[in-house]
């Protein structure tokens, strides 16, 4: 058997190391030329590398859907920008997350996420947001960077503003828009892997082209995409990725702006699910790159987008927000999937499997409209929103083939240790399904209908205090059935009223003390059933409460924002077994409490970091089922640390050479919760998942005015961990990344 080995001591004591010289590096360039504002490196409109930035700006209105500072916003929020994701060298938007405070990935979707104890996952459209519109182009595949302008991530209850959402928080990412300096930019990048799992290669290339159409500049153009192919560290896995965005925006006045937008993706990849546990047991799990698929099983993914985005700024003060976005996405997957373990003695060598075959499509149809008012009354100055948002969202989930081999069936069967793969053909040459009645053959349609109107007010009664309230009146209708079953259509509906308000004190303009309450809430699925097969459940409800300060200090040099917050979430689902299948009753809940600190800045020329620390406590507070009340929520880290530092020499021979080092730490977590007791205690354990530290460094050089080279290793020390439990728990865990080296040749004109 391969024992997974923990070896955190010796990579954390190696990672502070390694970070202690990167920050020492700045004292050796004390002479180096002062500048007026901080530093990072930023491309300009010729395409040179210029030293003007920062990993985080100043605003994010995510938060508020107000164009303010965030010093002015009294929630967490966060605007990460284009030179933090080129120092941090990634091709996807999930592998950012352990540099940003408060959130970690939780799965092998684009959906699962941990925002401050509380998971997300497909059925959260809003926990990954697009322009602050939901619904992306793929599923399991991450949102490819090279589209995006920045991310804002916005901590705590959010549903005032953008309806249904998890009381934890949400990513928006804001893609890139048509500029009007012409700026072309392409990109070679090659990824390899180094020591023991040397098997991942590949490359990618990818393109950035905008500028004007008109020579009057009202009608802009920018086209973005990328192609590639890489084969990843597990056995047989496999990526190949086309991503184009085209876009063109149009002024046909000086305070109106249009802008049409398209997105075209196909990613296919060898299917994966990853690695188990046996007896939940961590120390039982096989080496991380073995693999319980065959080498042909395959995910195919393919979406098909379109925006619009019109602003119209009446006058001075008042200005007209519009977008709409409509997402086509069709998934296809042929496949074994793993079901769970053997029985008995084999229960800790063998895996079982089951042949399976998926088709779906999804469409996300949703808008949003708003007003923002800046005037004064009687004295009071009030930046005043007013605004609807709604849309459609439809899931056809059409099961082709899902035939379980269990009981006497061994065929499908793997040793968990020395899977021998290759004998058992496609899963095209197994029955369509294992029950006599076909009854596992489901095609589930379901549709979402979501309908709200909101208004919030930033009333500053001083420049030393303001307050910010908000309200939205939320409709949301649910409909299920399915297609192969003519048992009619299962409707369901919820309407809520979902308030929000802060306080912020601001003694100086570069600082605030806020205090805020906010509200969220999550509709039950309309296929929920109690014992007696009906859906009287409420929706699931949060109300969050949070204080902190907000400063920017040494003239703009160093931001420090530090927040506690407390989450109390009810109304929560147990499931349980009962004769009529799976059912539910609504007696839970949860609560998530905590602080954190982020810092970013510029401390001397040339020198940039950011980073935080998190502190979550994150556990079920109500459970009918045993064991469960005080149980830790499950991917959520007590604490977690992260800092990214980078130091690019402003003079003499090396003045074209930059170094980066990257330092992660994710506390342990629990993997499941508990789902019985014996002997006092859960059975088998509630998969407890050890912490980790990783370090990632890299080396930026300009070897002249148009060529840039990064030379970046993931995982320097080669830590083995796992990043996260999956869906089932103790089955599909996904592995974190072994040792990696990314090379990336960019050149702009």
């Amino acid at each position: 058997m391969a024992v997974y080995r923990r070896r955190t001591s010796l990579v954390a004591a190696t990672s502070f190391a390694a970070l202690a010289i990167t920050l020492a590096a700045p004292a050796m360039a004390q002479d180096a030329p002062q500048q007026a504002e901080s530093t990072a490196a930023e491309t300009d409109s010729a395409g040179d590398i210029v030293v003007t930035g920062r990993f985080l700006d100043s605003g994010a209105s995510s938060a508020s859907k107000m164009d303010i500072r965030v010093l002015d916003t009294p929630f967490s929020v966060a605007s990460y920008n284009n030179n933090f994701l080129k120092a941090i060298e990634t091709t996807n938007v999930s592998d950012l997350y352990r540099y940003m405070t408060g959130i970690q990935r939780a799965g092998n979707t684009s959906y699962d996420i941990t925002f401050r104890g509380f998971k997300t996952s497909g059925n959260d459209r809003n926990a990954i947001l697009t322009d602050g519109l939901p619904g992306q182009s793929v599923r399991f595949g991450s949102p490819p960077t090279v589209g995006v302008d920045h991310i804002e991530l916005v901590k705590g209850a959010t549903s005032v503003l953008y309806g249904q959402a998890q009381p934890g928080g949400f990513i928006n990412i804001i893609t890139k828009k048509p500029k009007a300096q012409p700026s072309f930019e392409v990109s070679l990048r090659g990824t390899m892997g180094l020591g023991d799992y040397d098997r991942a290669l590949g490359g990618l290339f990818s393109f950035d082209f905008t500028g004007p159409v008109t020579s009057d500049g009202a009608l802009l153009a920018r086209v973005v995409g990328e192609v590639g192919e890489s084969r990843g560290f597990r056995r047989d896995s496999n990526e190949e990725p086309i991503y184009f965005a085209p876009s063109i925006s149009w002024k046909p006045g000086d305070h109106t702006t249009l802008t049409f937008q398209g997105e075209y993706r196909y990613v296919k990849t060898h299917y994966d699910t990853y690695l188990v546990a046996p007896n939940r047991d961590v120390s039982l799990i096989a080496r991380i790159d073995t693999s319980y698929q065959e080498k042909d099983d395959y995910l195919i993914e393919r979406g098909a987008v379109g925006n619009f985005y019109l602003t119209h700024e009446f006058t001075d003060s008042l200005k007209l927000n519009a977008g709409y976005r409509y997402v086509d996405h069709y998934d296809e997957q042929n496949n074994f999937d793993l079901v769970g373990f053997g029985t008995g003695a084999a229960a800790l060598t063998t895996v079982t499997r089951r042949a399976r075959g998926q088709a779906n499509i999804r469409t996300y149809s949703f808008g949003d409209i708003n007003l923002t008012w800046k005037g004064d009354t009687f004295g009071v100055r009030h930046t005043l929103l007013f605004g609807g948002s709604g849309g459609k969202e439809t899931a056809s989930l059409n099961r082709t083939r899902f035939y379980n081999c269990t009981g006497t069936c061994t065929v499908l069967n793997l040793n968990i240790y020395n899977p021998v793969l290759g004998v058992v053909g496609s899963p095209q040459n197994y029955p369509l399904d294992s029950s006599a009645t076909l009854a596992n053959l489901t095609w589930r349609y379901t549709t979402q209908n979501s309908l709200g109107f909101y208004a919030s007010d930033l009333i500053e009664f001083s420049d030393m205090f303001k307050v910010l309230v908000g309200l939205r009146y939320a409709d949301e209708r649910q409909s299920i059935q399915d297609l192969r079953v003519p048992a009619g259509v299962t409707y369901k509906k919820d309407t809520k009223w979902l308030p929000s308000a802060g306080v912020l004190f601001q003694p100086m303009r570069n600082l605030s003390f806020y205090a805020s309450y906010a509200t969220s809430f999550v509709p039950v699925a309309a296929s929920s059933q109690d014992t007696t097969g009906a859906n009287p459940f409420k929706p699931t409800e949060a109300e969050a409460y949070e204080g902190g300060v907000k400063a920017e200090l040494f003239n703009k040099r160093l931001n420090i924002n530090a927040a506690y917050f407390d989450i109390q979430k009810t109304n929560t689902l147990n499931n349980f077994a009962c004769p009529i299948g799976t059912c539910s009753n609504q007696l839970g809940g949860e609560r998530s409490r905590g602080f954190e600190i982020e810092f970013n800045g510029s401390p001397l020329p040339g020198w940039v970091l950011t980073g935080g620390y998190a502190h979550t406590t994150a556990r079920v507070t109500q459970s009918d089922v045993p064991g469960q009340t005080g149980a830790r929520l499950t991917n959520s880290p007590d604490d977690a640390f992260n800092i990214w530092s980078r130091y690019d020499i402003q003079d003499g021979a090396l003045k074209n050479l930059g170094i980066g080092v990257g330092v992660s730490y994710i506390g342990d977590r629990a993997g499941l919760l508990p789902t019985a007791l014996v002997d006092a205690r859960p059975a088998g354990g509630t998969l407890p998942l050890p912490s980790y530290v990783t370090v990632d460094t890299g080396i930026y050089y300009k070897a002249s005015d148009a060529i840039d080279l990064t030379f970046k290793v993931t995982n320097l020390l080669d830590e083995r961990y796992i990043e996260s439990s999956g869906f089932s728990g103790d089955i599909q865990l996904v592995p974190g990344t072994p040792r990696t080296l990314t090379v990336t040749v960019r050149s702009h004109f």
